[in-house]
């Protein structure tokens, strides 16, 4: 059942990509009959002024919300035992611009800015290979969070993000070779962690990031060589980066 998140539900113009249709909540998709009906409701083009859930589905991809254009709030991927792509989201460009703009300043016990768990969050989908259904997404705020995917071997549909204002964190993803697909991101607002992706070798798809705003993280990742983190490390500090820079358990060369 499509549970509502909030109540009040504004509608502008028809849903074409001109005139979207506006809706003042959330949602929570649990099932094919979930993705239709809201489908119904926003015809052609729609944006979301809430958080959009995905949990704990049996949906092996998303198709049928190819009319959605922006998400205000969250989006959250979590658990879906069966999802294999993310297939149905092409129109999105946008996730989290409603969210929280300030930059993060508080500090946890091990000294880097304090996680914030919002934004577009893609955690422990076990058998999702790839991040098809992204292309067109260009700016995420609250951050983004690539989370425990054991089977996602490749970022590739994420070339047109650009920015994003929060942190990006892709930890333990296990069948993860490469970065390739982050080529385009120029600015990550707050802190980046790359940590424990098994089979992770290089850092080559992080080429284009001009800006980190926190600390910089990279850490057991048994295939990544030092020495390709100290050139991400020494260009970023060149950029200007200022923040602390831990690094640690990667591949000793």
């Amino acid at each position: 059942m499509l549970r509502i998140l909030f109540s009040f539900v504004a509608l502008t113009g028809c849903g074409n990509d001109l005139s979207p249709v506006v809706f003042e909540r959330g949602f929570v998709i649990e099932s094919r009959t979930d993705i239709a009906a809201l489908a119904k409701r926003g015809g052609s083009a729609y944006v979301i002024n809430g958080d959009l859930q995905i949990v704990g589905s049996d949906l092996a991809t998303l198709a049928g919300l190819e009319g959605l254009r922006r998400v205000e709030g969250s989006v959250e991927i979590w658990f879906n035992d069966e999802m294999q792509s993310l297939a149905g989201l092409e129109g999105l460009e946008s996730v989290g611009a409603g969210l929280g703009t300030e930059i993060l300043s508080s500090a946890s016990s091990a000294g880097k800015t304090a996680h914030v768990v919002e934004g577009f969050l893609i955690f422990e989908n076990r058998v999702l290979r790839s991040l098809t259904g992204l292309k067109n997404l260009s700016f995420v705020g609250g951050g983004l969070s690539i989370v425990n995917n054991q089977s996602l071997d490749s970022l590739a549909d994420l070339e047109r993000l650009q920015r994003i204002d929060g942190s990006l964190d892709i930890w333990f993803n296990s069948a993860l070779a490469s970065l390739a697909g982050l080529q385009n991101l120029v600015s990550v607002r707050d802190f980046m962690e790359v940590s424990g992706n098994g089979l992770l070798a290089s850092l080559d798809g992080l080429s284009g990031v001009a800006y980190v705003g926190g600390d910089l993280i990279v850490s057991n990742n048994a295939l990544l060589p030092d020495s390709a983190v100290e050139m991400f490390v020494e260009r970023m500090v060149a950029e200007g980066f200022l923040g602390v820079v831990a690094v640690e358990g990667n591949l000793s060369d």
